[in-house]
């Protein structure tokens, strides 16, 4: 058994591209619409199966709120390079980071997306042994 996929509401599709594909390097897995014209759009890294769904009701009321979600995690490759680059590409407000989690052995940096979604971008620090 395995995770696939987390699925969270946003209010606007291209800003949401924007930031996860264009700022921190995601791809575009797949995507579809319903009958009822909700825009179901899915994004991936390129060594990993699971996804992250994105679901854009243009007609909808509710508003969209990161309730309920402490963050997203992102594994890349330097922490500090995306972070540069998800700034200038986006202007995402930073949360907290860049900083070293000795107790995960990784470096990481949190970001706010869009829609307020927390989102921690992290990579693993090689042990020296």
């Amino acid at each position: 058994m395995e995770i696939q996929h987390a699925a969270v509401r946003v209010s606007d599709l291209e800003a949401t591209k924007e930031f996860y594909e264009d700022g921190l390097g995601l791809e575009r897995a797949w995507d579809f619409h319903t009958d009822d014209g909700v825009h179901n759009y899915y994004v991936t890294g390129d060594e990993f199966d699971t996804e992250i769904q994105f679901v854009h009701d243009p007609e909808g009321d509710d508003e969209v709120t990161p309730d309920g979600i402490a963050h997203l995690a992102v594994l890349v490759d330097d922490a500090d390079a995306t972070l540069d680059r998800l700034v200038d590409r986006t202007d995402c407000e930073v949360l907290k980071g860049p900083l070293t989690i000795d107790a995960a052995n990784a470096r990481a940096a949190f970001v706010e997306d869009p829609d307020g979604y927390e989102v921690e971008i992290f990579h693993r620090i090689e042990s020296e042994r």
